[in-house]
């Protein structure tokens, strides 16, 4: 006999796109509300200040023991297959012992923002932290990124490199 799940752990049926515009909805409304009580760019220094530091929480979180440039590229690859595959569309550039550089064409989180007219508070929520992470995960891992979607960008430029002393 089978054991009847708590309605907790029933299974949704909802597109992932419905899904991020769930989790994102109000936190566009409230992020709007600070900029109208904080000023624009108080409100948007928080919000940045505040998704550095849940990313590198996240990064340290997943205490994966990283030694050396080649360990952090497998732990980025690791997080495309298994997060990523619904949400983004890559082209890997290069993959070779001084960098990881890809391109994302395709990004949930910019269609579901530019849906919402919220850009602005995309790129501070869901892109600002990328750094941040890439620090958390091993102090020499470092990202680069000048193009994004979220900011208008025809794709969004990742390079990781791994930066000695």
């Amino acid at each position: 006999m089978t054991e009847k799940l708590h309605k907790f752990q029933e299974k949704m049926k909802i597109t992932y796109e419905d899904f991020i515009r769930t989790q994102y909805a109000e936190m566009v409304q409230l992020a709007r509300f600070l900029e109208i009580e904080l000023g624009r760019e108080k409100a948007f220094d928080l919000i940045k200040k505040a998704r550095d530091k849940l990313s590198t929480e996240m990064g340290k979180a997943d205490n994966v023991p990283i030694t050396n440039f080649e360990e952090f590229k497998t732990m980025w690859k690791k997080s495309w297959s298994t997060f990523l595959p619904n949400h983004l569309t890559f082209t890997i550039k290069d993959d070779s012992p001084e960098k990881l550089e890809f391109n994302v064409t395709e990004c949930i989180f910019t269609k579901v923002f530019k849906d919402m007219n919220a850009t602005d508070l995309g790129y501070a929520l869901m892109c600002h932290g990328d750094f941040a992470k890439a620090k958390a995960y091993h102090p020499k891992g470092r990202m680069i990124r000048t193009k994004t979607l979220m900011q208008g960008d025809s794709y969004c430029n990742h390079t990781y490199i791994w930066e000695e002393e």
